[in-house]
This record gives C-alpha cells, structure tokens and sequence, in this order.
C-alpha cells in the first residue's frame, strides 16, 4: 500500500500532559510529529521525517503555516491521534517511530531503520489512517538493538 499524503487533521487528544510552545523552522500540519532539525535551533521543530530530523518533541495540536510562528505541540505522557505514514496496519501495543517515508509528521512501527520512538500504540491504527497512541519520551531505536 502506498505512502500516507500529509494532512491537516484533529489530534483529538484524550490527555494532555506537557505542552510545549515551539517556533516553526517550516509549515507544519496540525496532527504531525515534530522534531528538532539535525542542525539543532533552540525551540524550533519541523515535520518528522525520520532521516534529517532529530529527536521528537511531540504532536502539533494546531497548523502553522508561518515559518518563525509560534506551534503548541504536546508532549510525553499526551494521549492523542497520529497518522500511520507508510502504508502498513499498526497494532496495539507496538512502539511507533517517525516515518521514514515521504509522509513527513508521521509513524510507523520500529522494524524499519534507525529512528527515533515516538509512543506506543493504543490501539489498532489502520494503514494511511489515524489512531490513539501514547507519546513517550525519544529515544534512539537503532535497528536490531
């Protein structure tokens, strides 16, 4: 199945634990995994993509499509919806990572590469659809480890 197109959509959380007022580096979605840039600015996140991006800071809770604008993304301990990215069913309980796939902001499980933990699955998530999971802190998963 192919690759989930990035959009907009309500996280639609259930708990919120930290929240955190982040800047823009570029547009971001509401519903997207952010994450610092590997060249790492103080507070400023952009869409997780898995291969530029560093560590996760957590979920967008609103679009903004201002580069310098302000974003409030949740943080570890939130319970909320994430999009599955690379076009495969995820299942309760397994550990989501950022996509490596072209669907910037989004999860997959970690059998893939080198990525960073992004939560747990709370439930069922649908290939190209959203779920409920988790968000725990990131970490560096390196495949096999």
């Amino acid at each position: 199945m192919a690759g989930t197109t990035p959009a907009a959509f309500d996280p639609k959380p259930k708990y919120l634990s930290q929240t955190i007022d982040c800047i823009a580096a570029s547009a971001i979605l509401a519903g997207q995994v952010v994450a610092f840039n590997g060249t790492g600015v103080a507070w400023t996140v952009e869409p997780s993509d898995g291969v530029t991006t560093a560590a996760v800071v957590g979920v967008a809770l609103h679009s903004q499509a201002t580069v310098g604008g302000h974003v409030a993304v949740a943080g570890p301990g939130s319970i909320l919806k994430v999009c599955e990215g690379d076009g495969a069913n995820i299942d309760a309980g397994d550990t989501v990572v950022t996509s490596v796939s072209t669907a910037t902001g989004c999860v997959s499980t970690a059998a893939q590469a080198d990525e960073y933990n992004v939560g747990v699955a709370l439930e069922d998530i649908t290939a190209n659809l959203t779920g409920y999971i988790l968000l725990t802190a990131p970490v560096w998963v390196a495949k096999g480890a």
